[in-house]
């Protein structure tokens, strides 16, 4: 039996039943994140595990036993280079979504998708049209300014243009609408979303080249203090064992973990941001969304 057979066998991880089919699941990640190392290695660009991905790679050498996708950070010089190459570096199935690659996708991070599986979820589905296959996440590090006052002023500058995208784009997958929501929905279906995304990009790079003790996912999440990360600990790449494979790491991994996390060896089961989400590893998203 090969490792990736031995791999897809259900188990028990950490008192947590792994199911074949969450494994299957995993799998066509392990894909994606595959195809994406070798379209990075040809680009000499760096990308190192985020969030659950690396907090598994450190403590379990694979994933997490209740999570279900992996996440990936890009400095923004090296996530803007892969944007560039990468409608020309994937090709079908894989898909690489972003602002520019599918229509009515409004996310700050790109996304690798496999277009012959299926991940919905909650609220999108029909209501979206763009690619909705298994992912893996791609997030860009931004600069973040030292100064408090820069920073609430950036965060503010952010929400605002989140809020105009919740508004507009992504209203659909609203469960409390009204009709004066319903109204604003469609005047702000008048401005054009990829404009206000540019916007929210160009906001979270405002202090890109210049000196930084700090850098975050501005685009995903600007407003979380825990994702407020050590610039010094992405100076360095290191690999670690990830499942059959291995996954690249910032060298400073502990004190971009504990600013996370806090005591990270405790295991503890948080909510997922895909809590709810439909997997079919099987089938296309085509047959469930068309």
């Amino acid at each position: 039996m090969t490792p990736q057979e031995a791999f897809l066998q259900p188990e028990e991880r950490s008192g947590f039943a792994v199911s074949a089919a969450r494994k299957q699941v995993w799998a066509v990640e392990l894909l994606l994140l595959e195809q994406l190392d070798r379209v990075c290695r040809q680009h000499g660009l760096r990308y190192f595990a985020a969030g659950g991905t690396l907090l598994g790679a450190v403590r379990h050498a694979g994933f997490i036993p209740w999570d279900d996708d992996i996440d990936l950070f890009m400095l923004r010089p090296e996530y803007d280079r892969l944007l560039a190459v990468a409608p020309q570096a994937f090709t079908a199935p894989v898909f690489f979504q972003c602002v520019q690659t599918d229509r009515r996708y409004s996310r700050g991070h790109a996304q690798l998708r496999h277009s012959g599986t299926t991940a919905i979820l909650p609220g999108e589905g029909r209501a979206f049209p763009f690619n909705q296959g298994i992912f893996i996440d791609i997030f860009p590090l931004d600069a973040v300014p030292d100064d408090p006052a820069e920073l609430r002023a950036l965060r503010r500058h952010l929400r605002l243009c989140e809020r105009l995208l919740n508004i507009g784009v992504r209203y659909p997958a609203n469960p409390h609408k009204t009709l004066p929501k319903t109204l604003l929905h469609a005047a702000a279906m008048l401005l054009p979303y990829r404009a206000v995304c540019r916007r929210r990009d160009a906001l979270a790079g405002r202090y890109n080249g210049r000196p930084a003790a700090r850098v975050a996912p501005l685009t995903f999440q600007a407003q979380d203090d825990r994702l407020l990360y050590p610039a010094e600990s992405f100076r360095q790449v290191q690999y670690l064992p990830f499942e059959y494979t291995t996954v690249p790491v910032p060298a400073g991994y502990d004190a971009v973990l504990r600013v996370q996390y806090g005591d990270y060896w405790q295991p503890r089961r948080e909510p997922s941001f895909h809590d709810g989400a439909f997997f079919d590893p099987g089938r296309s998203y085509r047959d469930y969304t068309q």
